[in-house]
């Protein structure tokens, strides 16, 4: 086999073989893996891990997939897995805080609601899973925007801003300020920003090699969420966020 059709196999035979193994690959391992020589083999490796489609497992010599292609693999395919892996998670949010719990994702430079779990009583404040949520004004947005690199969050910001509510803040400056403090915090608020009347809080939620891509969050009506410490929210949302993080990462 030759030209770039070759190459592109030889490539793709060694990712086949890494993604067989968690544990990861070393070297020898890969060539008996692949059949493939060892300068070849080499070669193939120090390439794949430059641009991050594999990497050293603990500094060693043993290879796993890399952080952008277990980003790409999770942004490619359908929230589906993830929203089954949040369901118990989001049903102990309502359980235990009596309003509508949600999951959301993101896609391409946009966020996404991808799940929700809501109480029974009715006339409840909910998120509709594929709403956009935008980042200037959404928590589940803030709380997943926070984390990206500078060059998304401003594709992300080249997007219509609308203003919602008279508490929406427009402004480009004003929104990368408010990216900051979730970071410092670990969480984002909306309080009236999107929906009048409505408070919402979000934590992100990274998946290992990946990043953050997903937050869960909590939203209700003000007056009636306002019964909750924002300190109480935060904490049940991070505990939230790091069981539904512990279970997409170890899928």
């Amino acid at each position: 086999m030759s030209g770039a059709k070759g190459i592109l196999n030889r490539y793709a035979a060694v990712l086949d073989a890494v993604a067989a193994r968690p544990d990861g690959l070393s070297l020898t391992e890969t060539m008996q893996a692949t059949g493939l020589p060892r300068g070849t083999v080499h070669r193939l490796l120090g390439a794949l891990q430059e641009v991050g489609y594999l990497a050293n497992r603990d500094s060693r010599k043993v290879y796993v997939l890399g952080p952008r292609l277990v980003r790409l693999l999770h942004l490619g395919v359908s929230g589906a897995s993830a929203d089954i892996a949040a369901k118990p998670i989001l049903d102990g949010l309502v359980e235990k805080l009596g309003e509508t719990a949600f999951l959301a994702r993101l896609a391409g430079d946009r966020v996404e609601s991808s799940a929700t779990a809501v109480p029974s009583r009715e006339g409840q404040s909910h998120v509709h899973p594929g709403r956009d949520m935008p980042i200037h004004a959404a928590a589940s947005a803030k709380a997943i925007f926070a984390f990206q690199e500078a060059a998304l969050i401003e594709r992300a910001l080249e997007r219509p801003r609308i203003r919602y509510t008279e508490d929406t803040r427009v402004d480009a400056a004003d929104v990368r300020r408010d990216l900051k403090t979730v970071r410092h915090k670990g969480y984002a608020v909306c309080a009236n920003e999107l929906d009048p009347g409505v408070l919402s809080y979000a934590a992100p939620v990274a998946v290992d090699g990946a990043g953050v891509l997903y937050s869960v969050g909590v939203v209700g009506l003000s007056a009636r969420l306002a019964r909750y410490t924002e300190a109480q929210l935060a904490g049940d949302l991070r505990a939230a966020a790091r069981s539904i993080s512990a279970r997409l990462s170890h899928e």
